[in-house]
């Protein structure tokens, strides 16, 4: 039996799931998105309530301020939730407490970064440390919280520049549409606040660079991923997009690297 699934959330990244669903991934239904100014992918256009209901799994590409919303609504009907909202999940956690007590669950793909798998593996060993510096251009940081009450002039930059340093949780608060890569590095390794993360503004780079460094007893994981911004929101990553799109065909396929 077909896993009926929609998304919610029509925009840079969630544009590029639906566009793969509509063109078809084996072991999927598309039966809806829920987004008024949604392109059209050939499937209704719902409200929150009316995708929950129909869906066995939603994918959620959504300005995190929405995400309890629509967890809600998916959770308290034991369905599951594909988020690419990580930061969400640090700023409201009753989203967590909502899925404790639901049958459905939260997964989350791996986003823009690498290196997921192996800092998973080494987190049933040991972890000591885990590092994320995070590297954009300046206006794809623009209207962030921190930038806005730190009164930084971004145009002013012209250098690599460090601009925040702080726990997984207080960047998310900093920059809730920037750093969802750290939070789902927390929910990986050892947790938001014990997750350190740098944010940078560099008007040289061309791309949104994440480099990560997670030491522990057995290993040291370095990892570096310079992305494409999406051309339509420069604060996204297309590959966190296509990395939900690879979840997706992981949960079906007959041959799974986990």
């Amino acid at each position: 039996m077909k896993i009926k699934i929609g998304v919610a959330g029509c925009g840079a990244l969630g544009s590029i799931v639906a566009k793969a669903l509509q063109e078809g991934i084996e072991g999927y239904d598309f039966v809806g998105v829920s987004d008024l100014a949604a392109p059209d992918f050939g499937v209704p256009n719902m409200n929150f309530t009316n995708l929950a209901e129909t869906c066995d799994l939603v994918v959620e590409a959504l300005p995190p301020a929405i995400v309890p919303e629509l967890a809600q609504e998916v959770l308290s009907r034991d369905k599951d939730i594909m988020m690419l909202s990580a930061c969400a999940l640090l700023l409201s956690p009753e989203i967590l407490d909502i899925a404790r007590t639901s049958k459905g669950r939260i997964m989350m793909s791996s986003g823009a970064i690498a290196g997921l798998d192996a800092i998973s593996a080494l987190n049933c060993a040991e972890i000591d440390s885990a590092t994320i510096a995070t590297t954009k251009p300046p206006k794809g940081l623009k209207g962030a919280p921190h930038i806005v009450s730190e009164n930084i002039d971004l145009e002013a930059i012209d250098e690599a520049t460090l601009i925040f340093r702080g726990n997984a949780l207080e960047a998310a608060k900093a920059f809730p549409a920037n750093v969802n890569v750290a939070a789902t590095l927390s929910f990986t390794g050892i947790g938001p606040k014990r997750t350190q993360v740098e944010v940078w503004a560099d008007p040289t780079i061309q791309g949104n660079r994440h480099d990560i460094v997670v030491i522990g007893g057995t290993s040291t994981i370095r990892t570096s991923v310079e992305n494409v911004p999406d051309p339509t929101n420069p604060k996204s990553s297309m590959l966190a997009g296509y990395s939900v799109v690879a979840a997706l065909k992981k949960r079906t396929g007959k041959i799974v690297v986990l």
